[in-house]
C-alpha cells in the first residue's frame, strides 16, 4: 500500500468533516481506493497503489469559499510535504495548461489576465522557496491560491464570451437550454416564465407516480405535461426512463428483488410503455440516469449496464428517429476513492459505445456543494478539462446542474445532506447559486460538444433530492437563476 504524508500549517483549512473527501487519482484523474487520517501532526495519505498520482483536496480559500484542489502528481517520499504549497504548485500548473489549450484554439489574452496569473505565479514562487519557514510559505501559498481562483474567474469569462461571439458569427447557437420539471404541472405563473427562459424541458417519467400499483398506469399528469410543453413550442427531453436507484422505481418492485430476470422484464416493460405511448411527440429520450452510482434494488455494476443497454435497444426499436441519451452523476467519480465499486463513469460509457447500441450521446449530473451524492465545488475552468474527456466520442453531451441557494434547514429535501454553498460562505447567501450558475452556463454554451443543458431541479416547493436547488424557493418565487438563465437565453440563443 502506498503512504504520503503531508504537514498542513493551518489545518482549518481543511474542513473538519472533508477527510473523507481527500483522494488520491492516477494520469487519468480515476481516484483510488484512499484512506486518510491524522498522526500526530501529519496527515497521512494512503491507497492501494505505490505509484505516483494527484491529491485531491477540498480546501477553503480566501474570498472563494470551499473548492476541492489538486496537487501536481506527487512521489511516495519519506519527507512530508507541505499541502498548502503542493495545492498552490498544482492550482498553477492546471491554470497554466488551461489557458495554453484554449490559446491553441484562439483565445485572445488580455494584460489584466496574464497580470493576474503572474501574481499568483510570484506568490507561488514565494511560498515554494521558503518552505524552511512553514509560516511563511503556508501564508504566501494560499495568497496564491486566493489570487489563482481570482485569475481562473477572470479567464473562463474572458474565453466563454469570445468563443459564444465567434460561434454566433458562424451560426445562431443550437444549445438547448432548460430545466428540469417535477411531476406536478407547473402554476400558470411559472410556466410563463419558464418560457421566456428556456427552449427545452425534460418531462420526468415518474415511474413511481405512473404505476405506484404493478400493472395499472395513469398517464394523467404526464399527458398535461407534456400538452403544456407542446403549446408553449418548447422541446422536449423525455426521462429518465430508468433512474437506476430505489427512489426512481415504484416500492411494489422490491417484492422482485433477487429476481433479475424478473425485475429485467419489469423494467424494460415500463421503457416500451412509456415510448409506445410517446413517440413522435418527443425530441430526445433520456433512457437511463445515474447509472454509476445508483443503488437499484440487488442489481450489480454489471447487471446495470446490462439493463441499461437492453432499454436502449428497446427505444431504437419502437423509435429509431429520436435521440437517446444516458446520464451519470458524479463525474469526476470521487466516490470510487471509499466505495467498493470498479467501474468510473467513463468506463460504463466506453462500453456502451463499443456495444454499438445507436446512443446518441451522454448526460453529465453535476450536483455542486451537496454531501453525500453530489459532487463538490470545483474551480469552473475544471469542467473545460471534463469537456474534453467526454468528447472522445464526437457524441453530443448534455449538462444537468444544480447547487444550493441556501443552507438552512429544507424539509422537502432528502434527509442528512450536507450543503457547501458556492464561493465565499461570509457573503451573502442568497445570491450563490446565481454566482455559481453565472461562471458554469456560459461556459457550456461555449463548447460546441455540449447541446443540452438543464436546470436539474425546478422548485423546492414540491419534495425533491437536494436542499434549496430549485430555480424556485418554497413559495414559488423565482431565483435570481432564472433571470439569468432568461437573459442568456435572450443574448445567446435567440
Amino acid at each position: 500500500m502506498g503512504q504520503m504524508r503531508f504537514r498542513i500549517h493551518d489545518r482549518d483549512r481543511v474542513p473538519s468533516d472533508s477527510l473523507q473527501r481527500i483522494y488520491v487519482a492516477d494520469m487519468e484523474e480515476m481516484p483510488w481506493s484512499t484512506r486518510v487520517s491524522w498522526e500526530g501532526d501529519e496527515l497521512v495519505v494512503e491507497r492501494s497503489t505505490s505509484d505516483s498520482g494527484c491529491v485531491h483536496v477540498p480546501w477553503r480559500v480566501d474570498g472563494h469559499g470551499q473548492n476541492v484542489l489538486t496537487t501536481t502528481t506527487l512521489m511516495e517520499r519519506e519527507r512530508p510535504y507541505l499541502l498548502e504549497v503542493e495545492l498552490a504548485r498544482g492550482l498553477i500548473q492546471r491554470l497554466r495548461n488551461r489557458l495554453y489549450i484554449w490559446e491553441l484554439i484562439g483565445l485572445e489574452t488580455s494584460d489584466d489576465l496574464l497580470g493576474q496569473l503572474h501574481a499568483a505565479t510570484r506568490e507561488f514562487s514565494r511560498a515554494a522557496t521558503s518552505q524552511q519557514d512553514p509560516a511563511l510559505a503556508s501564508a504566501a501559498a494560499n495568497r496564491a491560491l486566493a489570487l489563482g481562483l481570482t485569475t481562473a474567474r477572470t479567464l473562463v469569462a474572458g474565453y466563454a464570451e469570445q468563443a459564444i461571439t465567434g460561434r454566433k458569427k458562424q451560426a445562431p447557437l443550437a444549445t438547448l437550454m432548460g430545466v428540469s420539471l417535477s411531476p406536478e404541472t407547473p402554476l400558470v405563473k411559472t410556466r410563463r416564465q419558464l418560457v421566456e427562459a428556456c427552449n427545452i424541458v425534460q418531462l420526468p417519467i415518474a415511474w413511481r407516480s405512473i404505476e405506484s400499483q404493478e400493472g395499472r398506469r395513469n398517464w394523467k399528469h404526464t399527458d398535461e405535461q407534456l400538452a403544456w410543453c407542446q403549446k408553449a413550442g418548447l422541446k422536449v427531453a423525455a426521462g429518465p426512463l430508468l433512474r437506476m436507484d430505489d427512489a426512481g422505481v415504484p416500492d411494489w418492485l422490491v417484492l422482485w428483488e433477487g429476481d433479475s430476470e424478473n425485475l429485467f422484464r419489469l423494467m424494460v416493460d415500463h421503457v416500451r410503455a412509456v415510448v409506445s405511448r410517446y413517440r413522435g411527440r418527443v425530441h430526445l429520450w433520456h433512457v437511463a440516469s445515474r447509472v454509476n452510482t445508483g443503488r437499484l434494488l440487488s442489481l450489480e455494476e454489471e447487471q446495470r449496464l446490462q439493463l441499461v443497454a437492453h432499454a436502449i435497444e428497446v427505444v431504437r426499436q419502437l423509435d429509431s428517429r429520436t435521440p437517446t441519451v444516458v446520464s451519470f452523476d458524479q463525474p469526476w467519480a470521487e466516490y470510487l476513492a471509499h466505495e467498493k465499486e470498479d467501474l468510473a463513469p467513463l468506463h460504463y460509457a466506453d462500453a456502451l459505445v463499443r456495444a454499438d447500441l445507436g446512443v446518441s450521446g451522454f448526460g453529465l449530473e453535476i450536483n455542486a456543494g451537496f454531501r453525500p451524492g453530489g459532487s463538490s465545488h470545483r474551480p469552473a475552468f475544471e469542467l473545460g478539462r471534463l469537456i474534453d474527456e467526454w468528447s472522445i466520442w464526437g457524441l453530443p453531451l448534455m449538462f444537468h446542474l444544480s447547487t444550493a441557494s441556501a443552507t438552512s434547514v429544507d424539509a422537502l429535501a432528502k434527509k442528512d445532506i450536507t450543503v457547501d454553498l458556492a464561493g465565499d460562505p461570509g457573503e451573502d447567501s442568497s445570491d450563490a447559486q446565481r454566482q455559481w450558475a453565472a461562471e458554469v452556463l456560459p461556459l457550456l454554451l461555449a463548447r460546441s460538444a455540449v447541446q443540452v443543458i438543464l436546470w436539474n431541479q425546478l422548485s423546492d416547493r414540491l419534495p425533491h433530492d437536494f436542499p434549496h436547488a430549485g430555480l424556485f424557493d418554497a413559495n414559488d418565487q423565482a431565483k435570481p437563476t432564472l433571470a439569468l438563465m432568461r437573459d442568456l437565453h435572450k443574448s445567446c440563443l435567440t
